[in-house]
């Protein structure tokens, strides 16, 4: 009677035994409700910034590079200019909308032992442009305060009472002290998955502008800040090439709330 007893009391024991670790295991396998929170969050705050596409679609608008291009089995791009075509250019600290005037020269490439066509303007152009709705005359912008937007770093601009910040983000895998040509010494990063986001001050139409997998010895640079579709809010121009042998520019156009985003670019490698 005894001997039963006490082998129904140690039965009793393993079975409770077994269901305290049942309950521990399943306890810990449960997920952090905190940390799901939080990712959750951070979801949702990404899927409201979203990656403006370059226009591929020539009808939508392009610009172009006011530059030397080597011709490849005949392939000409001058040949896109025709009286349609704006240039962008600056006289005196301003900058004006004029219809391009430029001319095309043959010459020749030694380096890459092709023939080229150069387009050269007779104004001081930062780029020509084919979109719709321009207009002639003086463009309003604004001084540019800081040129590069490196990681971790933000520029703001303010204009008609609106307030655009550009914000870097990315990893800076190296850091020296270059001299440019004046002599003047700077700090340069090489710099791998970038991305320049556009922030207005309301915050909830925040935009990718573009993202760079990795630059080579090159970084991109802000070259005009104003008004170019006068539709009263910023537009941006950046020289953004990818690698030394290269040039790059970049526009975004506000439109109306409908922002466009044009690209141009050239390769000079030897």
């Amino acid at each position: 009677m005894n001997i039963s007893i006490n082998i129904s009391l140690i039965l009793g024991l393993f079975f409770l035994q077994a269901c305290t670790n049942s309950s521990t295991k399943q306890h810990r396998n449960l997920p952090d409700t905190a940390n799901t929170s939080d990712s959750l969050a951070v979801s949702t705050s990404d899927s409201t910034t979203s990656l403006v596409s370059p226009k591929s679609d020539s009808s939508q608008g392009q610009i172009f590079l006011v530059r030397s291009y080597r011709i490849w089995e005949k392939n000409d791009p001058t040949t896109v200019l025709n009286k349609e075509w704006y240039d962008l250019y600056e006289e005196n600290g301003q900058y004006y909308l004029g219809k391009a005037d430029y001319e095309v020269k043959d010459g020749f490439d030694d380096c890459a032992q092709v023939v080229t066509k150069s387009v050269e303007s007779r104004r001081n152009s930062l780029l020509f442009l084919k979109l719709k709705g321009l207009k002639a005359g003086a463009v309003e912008h604004v001084k540019i305060s800081h040129s590069e937007v490196w990681p971790k770093e933000s520029v703001a601009y303010s204009f008609n009472n609106q307030k655009i910040e550009l914000k870097g983000s990315g990893t800076i895998k190296s850091t020296e002290v270059q001299t440019d040509e004046k002599g003047h010494e700077k700090v340069f990063h090489e710099v791998t998955n970038y991305k320049l986001l556009y922030i207005p001050s309301n915050r909830n139409k925040e935009k990718i502008l573009f993202q760079v997998d990795q630059y080579d010895h090159v970084f991109m640079s802000t070259l005009f800040v104003g008004d170019i579709d006068r539709d009263g809010a910023l537009d941006f121009i950046f020289s953004n090439p990818k690698n030394y042998e290269e040039e790059a520019m970049l526009l975004f156009l506000s439109n109306n709330g409908n922002p466009l985003v044009f690209e141009a670019e050239e390769q000079f490698d030897c």
